[in-house]
């Protein structure tokens, strides 16, 4: 079974993946790089002897499984002799679960309630420490840091969902654009005009301020061109499954364009043309809806509906919260619907804290 077949879930369970790692045979070297604060290893995967050294790390949050299943099909596809050609100029370090605890249990943070993304200057954990001894001791001249983001972004505002959003991150407080910074903003300025042919209008380009304890700033810092991956919303996706083509395609195209030096055809106004990520979106917008909040009724209001994942018996399910309510809601929404057309008969009582299951059947009715 492919790992497009076997990862389609947005939950990847650490011990799912550590034996898809242990099976692929014709990847260099597969060690364990370190281990987590709750003593689960640390896989690294070393592939190709290029001079360009290249080190990619996912799922440092452990909720954030997108990336992590299209490196795994990237993987795959390099264990086929036939796309070695790739790398032929490259040496990739990969390590596809930086935080198997957080993973373990679909959270952001790791075992201790630490961001490892906010750990970058303190090196508290232990798996800050196996990454920053890999960026020491490998000294890449490209980092990718792949992240995920919820499904509330545009691609600029008011626009269409952001599927794939990337950013060479700031060396300083300043924004200054550095030699090394400048070739990260060409190579994203070439993936995202190969994106824009599949998904005209859904490439974002990640907010860049600056903070010294973020992994990226800091590797950007230190003079690392550094490329941050965001896998985003794709219409009716949430389990990730098409966002995840879309990343690897993004990961291939930026290993292409490093191999190639091809980058320097592209210029650093490209790379700010891309729109800016904009916080635009809810997942669901119910409408004709009477509100009760705090003992006022309020008629004929548009009710805003945002889902919180939650790790159920291995399970990711997509619950419903009450996020706001208006006459007219001003923002985007990726569903719609009509009071009537549900199986909501009551007043509704507004309620930010706690699930709204009523509307649950309708959220059966989107995820896919």
């Amino acid at each position: 079974m492919s790992a497009k077949e076997k990862f389609i879930d947005r939950y990847l369970n650490p011990d799912k993946l550590n034996l898809f790692l242990g099976g692929l045979k014709n990847l260099d070297k597969l060690s364990i790089i370190g281990y987590s604060e709750e003593n689960r290893p640390i896989y690294g995967i070393k592939i190709g002897d290029g001079s360009i050294k290249v080190l990619i790390w996912s799922q440092m949050h452990g909720n954030e499984t997108t990336t992590t299943k299209a490196l795994c099909r990237l993987l795959e596809l390099l264990e086929n002799p036939t796309h070695r050609g790739l790398i032929s100029k490259l040496t990739l370090n990969i390590i596809p679960q930086l935080n198997p605890d957080g993973a373990a249990q679909y959270t952001r943070l790791n075992s201790n309630s630490i961001d490892l993304n906010r750990d970058a200057v303190d090196l508290s954990q232990s798996e800050s420490k196996a990454l920053s001894n890999m960026f020491n001791g490998f000294k890449p001249d490209f980092c990718f840091n792949l992240h995920g983001q919820r499904s509330l972004y545009s691609a600029g505002h008011m626009g269409l969902p952001a599927t794939v959003s990337l950013l060479a991150p700031s060396g300083g407080p300043e924004g200054s654009i550095s030699s090394s910074r400048s070739k990260s903003m060409k190579v994203i300025a070439a993936v995202n005009q190969a994106l824009q042919i599949d998904i005209p209008g859904q490439i974002g380009r990640y907010d860049d301020l600056f903070n010294i304890n973020c992994v990226g700033d800091k590797f950007s810092n230190l003079g690392t061109s550094t490329i941050l991956f965001e896998a985003g919303h794709y219409p009716n996706d949430y389990n990730r499954n098409i966002t995840t083509n879309y990343v690897l395609k993004a990961l291939i195209d930026s290993i292409k364009i490093i191999s190639s030096g091809d980058y320097n055809n592209y210029t650093t106004d490209q790379y700010f043309n891309i729109p800016e990520n904009k916080n635009d979106y809810c997942d669901l917008l119910i409408k004709g809806v009477s509100i009760v909040d705090q003992g006022k009724e309020y008629k004929n209001q548009e009710l805003v509906i945002n889902f919180k994942e939650e790790l159920e018996s291995s399970k990711i399910n997509f619950v419903p919260y009450m996020i706001d309510y208006a006459d007219f809601w001003t923002g985007l929404s990726h569903q719609s619907i009509q009071i009537e057309l549900t199986e909501i008969k009551n007043k509704i009582v507004f309620d930010k804290q706690k699930p709204f299951l009523q509307a649950q059947s309708e959220i059966n009715k989107i995820i896919k």
